[in-house]
């Protein structure tokens, strides 16, 4: 699933990239004017080399843009006019200025920040500046600034050095909160004979080690009746404290208090963001609080809750774990966690000073598992940034374990180790018990954290499961809520009309509690064409336990049109597919179905009948869904489309429960005109030859707005019918019951020549009597075996039968002869040509089908999808100067595979002239980091007009295949699709 944070939840924490001169006092570089040499702080932090000017811009030049703050008079500025942002009245959710876009020759360039803090900050954080392209996708460079790298009241030159190969050149300032911020401008210049350590501007990814593994599940009784510890009901009074205008230290010891305060009975609320005054009076009007009172200033607050205040923890700001190490120690003392410049102001006991203890982040978090863990919940986890911080009333509330794992950009910096990091990870994973809950998000911004895939992912193989909820506020406070029951409002199913194609819009990211709380569902609710337009609103199972009153909200003002399914894959976001894999074979179905009997338990407490899982496409794990949540009614796979054909985009399982993959994909970025003309060309696509036809449209919450949808449904005119997800199951059984069985298999089988080829045949019992069934291949096939020939299903079972031989012929036809009659099944056997083959594919194994993945069912950075009469569905994803921007332009599909030999066959095209080195194509694991095959395709490789197909043959570890296409902007590609076989041995193929 893919998170899109706040704008204060984008701190850059990466490396000082700069260039030292000797060690004596360098001679000014050649280059610099005197105006910006004369306020560089430290000469020795400017880069040695000659400089040569390009054009500057202030903060009010044209293409530079502002997130935060406002502009003020400064006549010390060179224009007279500086953007400031304010610790008293701004908050830390945007950059302070970023742009202009601007296109420069390649090369080596110096951009000079010009700052200026209004307070004293002491040595905390108080910017990070970057320099970057794709509108921050790519870092080039970037820095932390803290106190006292600038001057109170002084303007100081701060140098970034980056290396720029090219494009949309954007320099950005994104101010933390510390202290009162000015900028004046920024001067580039281009430098000449400077040395740039590239290695230095990004860490390697984290790399598991894969141990422990073999595990068998911890037996530890749960200490409380839910899966989430709950707070007792909140008191009828309750003190409110406005957070507006709170340095991020002080909002780090507010935070900890409500905490201990609300540990027996919560009695303290705080406004933290723009949603938190909402509910609160929703709790008031529905009589869970009474009456509020206001606590003005921090002075205040403490005086108030003094006795509940046995000292305080004193964090180091030269390692940033120390925030999450001193909050694990606040919930143990009962203390309260202060940045030093804080703790010189006030009279409180230390209870512990972190400063100076450790260098490294991964030795705080040792040090904290060596002496805190038994004092601590082993029942729910968090993987928080230590910049995120109002989660941590439930924390300290509830003793919970902190950790974080680092990623390329703040795995760079001194104090980190993302590999070291993660492989303790591990270690803490592994001490808990199976199918418990992490809270907060091991994503942080582009590349800042392991990152959100590999993330869930580690949490998956140890039985965790993820529950999104960075930076939620008064958990402590929500939790305490008791709502009886919640029902929703269900209207009858419409009657089946044959000649219609019906669908069902479905809403991502419910399951991330920042998207219920705050931004983006909150916005979309208030929607005037909300209640007009049947749409399924995802929504996280444990949002019963933690924010029950927001629920209640949300099934009060619900319409007959809104329909709530449980979002992704259960009671926790993860990948079903990995669920499970570090413990012992044996074990694996007793966790994952551990994880099942509680999505069952809260979907139930929340009237939930549908679900909607990703990176799932095993078979037996839809029937595992189906078999044991009994309630379940249908099943809606996938972020965003995964599929090529109506027939594996609508399917059943065991039980005959519908199973829906999504058929929509997004353009990000794109227009909502873009969007709007995208969804309704892959729906008309995908049910083109189908009726009734039965649709998953997939909604990307962070890019949707209701009249988008309203837009969709009059293009696509009153053939298309927009129901709620229960009634499209409904309607797609009633259709079902028409046919005894329903075989699926690919409608189309991509050969190679005259090699022995492989592929699955799924079949299912839908009548409501057990059928015998005898399997046969007609056609298609020659020396031809099919395995089992004979089965037998009960009603609602479910079978797979493999088809092998050597392809001969233009179909694959297969005949099924069973109790309620003869059907035949057929797929169209798409041969390769040799002459299209860039080289050959080597040996002459068996090849088993284990995917067709179109190009514009995949992910993409750039690009747009275009008809192509020569594609193998006649559109491709195209990539030229005018819509796209260098990188990966095609990539995905993250589908997993067994361990084992593989090849996957790459058809792209150049369609216009260029040179070099046009296109990178790879097959990579663990999130892209494990690359286990790459080829460079040059202009010799790819004739202009023509289709080529690029073998790539690999070992793949098992997990998620990611395959990818790096366009270089030489020259004008397009990718119809890449087709993965497994590649067996002949001890390995059925034999008759």
């Amino acid at each position: 699933m893919q998170l899109h944070t706040h704008p204060s939840l984008l701190f850059l924490s990466t490396l000082l990239v700069t260039v030292l001169g000797s060690t004596s006092s360098p001679a000014v570089p050649l280059g610099i004017p005197d105006r910006v040499a004369q306020e560089i702080q430290d000469s020795h932090h400017a880069p040695q080399g000659v400089y040569t000017a390009v054009p500057s811009w202030d903060t009010a030049a044209k293409g530079m843009s502002h997130g935060i703050g406002r502009a003020v008079d400064d006549p010390a500025a060179e224009s007279g006019h500086a953007w400031e942002a304010r610790s008293t009245i701004d908050t830390a959710e945007g950059y302070l200025l970023y742009g202009p876009y601007l296109d420069l020759s390649p090369g080596d360039y110096v951009a000079f920040f010009r700052l200026k803090l209004q307070e004293e900050a002491g040595a905390e954080p108080v910017a990070s500046i970057d320099s970057c392209l794709n509108f921050g996708h790519d870092t080039l460079a970037a820095m932390d600034l803290n106190g006292t790298d600038l001057s109170v009241g002084k303007y100081v030159q701060v140098p970034l050095l980056f290396h720029y190969p090219g494009g949309k050149l954007e320099c950005r300032l994104q101010w933390t909160g510390y202290s009162s911020l000015r900028v004046d401008g920024v001067s580039l210049f281009r430098i000449t004979g400077a040395r740039i350590d590239k290695a230095g501007l990004r860490a390697a990814p984290a790399v598991a080690s894969g141990d422990p593994h073999d595990l068998t599940p911890l037996s530890e009784p749960r200490p409380f009746p839910d899966i989430f510890p709950r707070s007792a009901p909140p008191a009828k009074d309750l003190f409110v404290f406005d957070m507006k205008g709170q340095t991020p230290d002080w909002e780090l010891c507010v935070f900890t208090l409500q905490g201990l305060v609300n540990r027996s009975k919560p009695g303290l609320y705080c406004l933290a963001n723009r949603m938190d005054l909402t509910w609160l009076n929703w709790m008031k009007r529905r009589g869970w609080v009474q009456r509020t009172h206001v606590i003005r200033g921090t002075s205040d607050l403490l005086a108030r809750y003094k006795s509940q205040i046995k000292g305080m923890i004193i964090t180091d700001p030269a390692v940033p774990a120390t925030k999450n190490v001193a909050t694990m120690i606040a919930s143990i003392k009962d203390g309260i966690v202060v940045s030093p410049r804080m703790a010189h102001n006030l009279s409180l006991p230390v209870l512990d000073d972190l400063r100076g203890r450790w260098t490294k982040n991964v030795d705080a978090y040792r040090w904290a598992f060596d002496h805190l863990w038994d004092q601590l919940n082993h029942h729910v986890i968090a993987c928080s940034y230590p910049n995120h911080l109002a989660l941590r009333d439930y924390l300290v509330e509830n003793r919970v374990f902190i950790f974080w794992i680092s990623g390329p950009i703040d795995g760079a910096r001194p104090y980190a180790d993302p590999t070291a990091e993660v492989r303790l990870a591990e270690q803490i994973l592994a001490k808990m018990p199976a199918n418990t809950p992490v809270l907060s998000y091991p994503w942080a911004a582009t590349d800042v954290g392991i990152g959100e895939g590999p993330g869930v992912g580690l949490f998956a193989e140890f039985g965790k499961y993820l529950v999104g909820s960075v930076d939620c506020s008064n958990l402590s406070v929500h939790s305490g809520i008791r709502v009886a029951d919640f029902h929703q409002k269900i209207p009858p199913t419409p009657r089946l009309q044959r000649d219609k194609a019906y669908f069902s819009f479905i809403m991502s990211d419910g399951d991330n509690l920042p998207v219920l709380t705050v931004y983006n569902f909150p916005q979309l609710w208030n929607d005037p064409l909300r209640g007009k337009i049947p749409i399924g609103w995802s929504i996280s199972p444990s949002s019963t336990m933690l924010i029950p009153d927001i629920v209640d909200y949300y099934y009060s003002t619900a319409t007959p049109d809104d329909a709530f399914l449980a979002a992704v894959s259960g009671i926790g976001y993860t990948y079903p597919d990995l669920y499970g894999k570090r413990f012992a074979e044996s074990e694996r179905k007793g966790v994952f179905d551990g994880f099942l009997a509680q999505t069952a338990a809260y979907m139930q407490k929340l009237d939930l009948k549908i679900i909607w899982p990703m990176n799932i496409t095993s078979p037996d794990l839809f029937r595992r869904y189906a078999l044991q949540i009994p309630t379940l009614q249908a099943i809606f796979p996938d972020y965003g489309r995964r599929v090529s054909t109506y027939d594996e985009a609508t399917t059943i399982t065991a039980r005959n429960v519908p199973v829906f993959h999504a058929v929509t994909n997004w353009h990000d970025p794109g227009t909502d005109a873009e969007n709007v003309n995208f969804w309704v060309s892959q729906i008309q696509a995908i049910a083109a030859k189908h009726r009734p036809a039965f649709l998953h449209v997939f909604l990307w919450n962070w890019g949707t707005k209701l009249p988008m949808l309203k837009e969709v449904m009059d293009r696509l005119g009153p053939e298309y019918v927009a129901v709620r997800p229960e009634q499209l199951a409904a309607l797609y059984k009633e259709e079902l019951s028409r046919q005894p069985l329903l075989a699926t298999i690919r409608p189309e089988l991509p050969v190679l020549g005259g090699r022995p080829t492989s592929v699955t045949l799924l079949v299912s019992n839908v009548a409501g009597a057990p059928q015998h069934i005898d399997a046969s291949i007609l056609a298609g096939f020659k020396n031809g075996n099919i395995q089992p020939a004979q089965l037998s299903l009960n009603p609602g079972d479910q079978s797979s039968i493999e088809v092998a031989g050597i392809p001969d012929g233009p179909a694959l036809r297969i005949e099924l002869k069973s109790t309620a009659g003869t059907q035949e099944v057929e797929t169209e056997l798409r041969e390769i040509p040799a002459n299209e083959l860039a080289s050959p594919v080597a040996g002459d194994s068996e090849l088993r089908f284990a995917g067709h993945f179109e190009a514009d069912a995949m992910g993409h950075l750039s690009g747009k999808l275009v008809q192509d009469a020569d594609a193998s569905a006649h559109q491709a994803w195209s990539a030229d100067s005018d819509t796209a921007k260098p990188g990966h332009i095609v990539f995905g599909p993250y589908a997993p595979l067994d361990p084992g030999e593989y090849v996957a066959l790459f058809r792209i095209k150049r369609t216009g002239a260029g040179a070099g080195i046009l296109a990178i194509l790879d097959t990579s694991a663990d999130g892209g980091t494990n690359v286990t095959r790459q080829k460079e395709v040059t202009d010799s490789d790819l004739p202009v007009g023509a289709y080529r197909s690029f073998p790539l043959t690999f070992h793949h570890p098992g997990g998620p295949l990611e395959t990818r296409v790096n366009w270089t902007g030489l020259a004008p590609l397009r990718v119809d699709c890449i087709d993965v076989w497994k590649v067996r041995t002949p001890a390995a193929t059925p034999t008759p």
